[in-house]
């Protein structure tokens, strides 16, 4: 398979060299990149005893995220999220995140303004669906860079329906939420889709694939996976496969909850449970 050198490390090479720095523009903070500003918002808690780094799935954005970021904030936990590139303000074909360093980058990026901001605070990593893939190697990668990880809607196995010839991907939001208020937004709000060409995210997770049953069973980094029993885009079983076989994997599945678990009818029992994990882990 190409692209030997590891995901975290070309991600974080390239964050090192430049996009540590960010500005602000229009009221919207970004942080720099070789393929342009990645735009990000941070809520912050008052007095804050932890930080979340947090990567979104596909045709998603930061300002899907206010109510979880505010739930955060009432416990004490700073949320930081960026657009990745192809979603949101942040520059980009329609849906295309670019590579997995591409997103690792950001990720680093906003890990490096969280530890200035407030150095020695806890850090968890966090990602939604594809941002959940990439997560993951980074948690691998540098085991002892977060306190914890929280995924949800990870994609672990092949997508069937992302391995045909169509490589269009048209997504229902019957598959995503219940939730009216989530899915108002994501039918009125100019910077969600759920349609796009999937070739490029395919590619990446075909990537992912590859080297999830090898590695995945070398996560030691205390890791929450939250899920729907109901998602059809990426099924629970697998992620209950894996939480069986690794220990520091645990599963808290949600009955009739969809794809977007964050943002579902349950989303406040999701962020409970989130919390709950959170302070068992920074004591």
């Amino acid at each position: 398979m190409p692209d030997e050198i590891s995901y975290h490390t070309a991600g974080r090479l390239e964050t090192l060299a430049v996009a540590a720095r960010h500005c602000c523009s229009n009221d919207m903070p970004f942080v720099e990149h070789p393929r342009g500003r990645a735009y990000y918002r941070h809520w912050p808690a008052p007095e804050p005893r932890a930080a979340v780094i947090f990567l979104h799935g596909f045709g998603e954005h930061t300002g899907l995220y206010h109510r979880y970021g505010f739930t955060l904030n009432a416990a004490g936990i700073d949320l930081w999220v960026v657009d990745q590139f192809g979603h949101g303000l942040t520059p980009g074909t329609r849906g295309d995140f670019g590579k997995i360093e591409d997103s690792s980058a950001l990720a680093e990026a906003l890990t490096v303004l969280a530890e200035k901001q407030n150095p020695g605070l806890p850090l968890i990593a966090q990602g939604h669906s594809f941002g959940s893939v990439v997560t993951l190697f980074r948690l691998l990668a540098e085991p002892d860079r977060y306190r914890a990880g929280i995924i949800s809607g990870a994609p672990l196995v092949p997508i069937p329906d992302m391995l045909d010839a169509d490589t269009s991907l048209d997504l229902d939001l019957n598959w995503l939420s219940s939730d009216p208020f989530y899915r108002d937004s994501l039918e009125n709000d100019p910077l969600a889709f759920s349609d796009a060409d999937a070739a490029p995210l395919t590619r990446e997770l075909d990537r992912a694939w590859d080297r999830f049953g090898l590695e995945l069973p070398q996560l030691t980094v205390p890791t929450l996976a939250v899920h729907g029993s109901a998602d059809v885009i990426a099924p629970v079983d697998a992620v209950r496969a894996y939480a069986e076989q690794i220990e520091p994997l645990q599963l808290k599945e949600f009955h009739g909850a969809r794809h977007d678990v964050l943002n579902e009818s349950v989303h406040r029992e999701v962020a409970a449970t989130v919390v709950k994990f959170i302070s068992s882990q920074i004591g």
